[in-house]
């Protein structure tokens, strides 16, 4: 009977110690995560920075077409 009651102590104590490190794992892998996100969206808006400036100047230049034709009709 004793021995009964020590093993499924240690089979507790066991599972405690094994949920423990899942959860030092798991904020391990959060900061991992983090960083990963973090580069990621660096990278993106890098990427996306050239994107947006010729995305502007042909706005600009669609405006400036505009502009010249309506000002043409008009002549």
């Amino acid at each position: 009977m004793l021995l009964c009651v020590v093993m499924v102590l240690l089979l507790c104590s066991a599972a405690l110690l094994a949920c423990s490190k899942d959860k030092e794992t798991e904020s391990e892998k959060g900061a991992i995560e983090k960083m990963t996100d973090k580069t990621a969206k660096e990278i993106v808006d890098k990427i996306q920075a050239p994107i947006k400036s010729a995305r502007s100047v042909k706005d600009q230049q669609e405006d400036r077409s505009r502009e010249i034709e309506s000002t043409l009709k008009e002549q």
